[in-house]
């Protein structure tokens, strides 16, 4: 039994240029909607993705295309109701997403996991007058959960009748459970039907502001004083459909500048560099977690990281002078770091100390550079070792259950 993932990419799907020719698929956050449902869908849980289309367009093929190489997910164009047939077994769970609606995760995903058939429901408000009514006090929230078998003996009796609709009256019929998502939410934008590029702006900036409160948890200090700030530029990035994986290629090169630097002695220049490669790269995170294209912490994230502590480590042995003690007292602080930074990488912070006691490398950077620029780098090293002892002590009080 697999949970599979139905959308919709039909001409509706496509903006309208001035002459009235199609235009591209809408974007939002740098990626057709389309796509964005199904990343949506594949963090629910979905194991296979198919798009219904009436034409199997080049921007569609490589959307596909992106999605397997992008989450290993299988996904398929589907452009009658015969193939989509023979995609579906009766044992399968079918995910339905309506077009272009976007749904807050949580309460997809809260779907996903209902027994079929289930589907999204939100109150019948002025705010949600654009939603698909059910009755007198509900409107569909532009998703449902219902078993391949029930899909199979609709599809056989669909005809010309609206997909979507019918499957939507039969869900009812068979009296599916309602979850229920307030109309605040359509007002706030997470629950959203998507018309155009301004109506697709909105929900991305809902949907940044819910990034931000979901990882504030987990943010050190740095992160909480700068959010603000990071939410405004982040948000604007989005809107430019800046790539994430643009970003880390930027982070990647600061990083490398500063290795250079601080191999020729500039402390402060590489130290500088370093803290924007790491700003940078949470630049780069946040867009990917907004636009759902974060599958985790890659690579490039953990040489920006590495070379960071590497920046350190060079400055380190620069003031240690070739002393084995001092190189000592310099490096095992670092050391100490990178182990809080790399426990902290594999697994969510779950508790509200989490985050003020992180020990991370922007920290560490940004105690040295405050060091050397009060002329005094052998204290600002000490005072590293210090807060990174400290650290690692309170996240074993605090957390009976941490360990490394």
């Amino acid at each position: 039994m697999a949970l599979i993932a139905l959308l919709s990419a039909h001409e509706t799907a496509r903006e309208r240029l001035a002459d009235g020719r199609a235009g591209p698929l809408i974007g939002l956050g740098g990626q057709p909607l389309v796509e964005f449902q199904a990343r949506a869908a594949i963090s629910a849980g979905a194991e296979r993705i198919l798009i219904l289309t009436e034409a199997a367009t080049p921007d569609l093929g490589q959307l596909v295309d992106r999605l397997g190489a992008g989450t290993g997910v299988q996904a398929a164009l589907v452009q009658d109701m015969i193939t989509l047939a023979r995609s579906i077994a009766p044992g399968d769970q079918l995910l339905l997403i309506v077009e272009n609606v976007v749904i807050p995760l949580g309460s997809l995903a809260s779907l996903a996991r209902s027994e079929a058939p289930a589907l999204l429901a939100v109150a019948d408000a002025p705010a949600t007058s654009a939603f698909e009514r059910i009755d007198a006090e509900t409107r569909w929230a532009g998703a449902l959960l219902m078993t391949g078998d029930a899909v199979l003996g609709t599809l056989d009796m669909l005809g010309d009748w609206d997909l979507s609709l019918t499957l939507l009256r039969r869900a009812v019929q068979d009296d599916a459970r309602r979850i229920a998502l307030s109309p605040e939410q359509v007002m706030d934008g997470h629950l959203a039907i998507v018309h155009d590029a301004a109506t697709a702006r909105l929900a991305l900036q809902a949907r940044a502001e819910q990034d931000r409160l979901d990882a504030m948890a987990g943010t050190g200090p740095i992160g909480r004083l700068l959010s603000p700030l990071s939410r405004i530029i982040v948000q604007e990035l989005v809107r430019r459909e800046v790539e994430p994986g643009w970003l880390h290629g930027a982070a990647l090169a600061a990083a490398a500048l500063g290795l250079v630097l601080a191999v020729g002695g500039y402390a402060i220049l590489a130290l500088l560099a370093a803290l924007l490669a790491s700003a940078i790269d949470e630049l780069a995170r946040q867009g990917a977690r907004i636009t759902l294209r974060s599958g985790g912490m890659d690579w490039r994230q953990w040489l920006v990281s590495a070379a960071g502590l590497v920046t350190l480590a060079i400055i380190g042995w620069r003031l240690a002078d070739a002393r084995p003690l001092a190189l000592a007292g310099a490096w095992l602080p670092l050391m100490l770091v990178g182990l809080l930074a790399w426990r902290r990488a594999r697994g969510k912070p779950t508790d509200i100390w989490s985050g003020w006691t992180a020990m991370t490398v922007p920290v560490a950077l940004l105690i040295t550079l405050a060091g050397f620029l009060a002329g005094r780098p052998e204290i600002a090293l000490a005072l590293l070792g210090l807060l990174a002892t400290i650290m690692a002590a309170l996240r074993f009080v605090l957390d009976e259950n941490a360990r490394f």
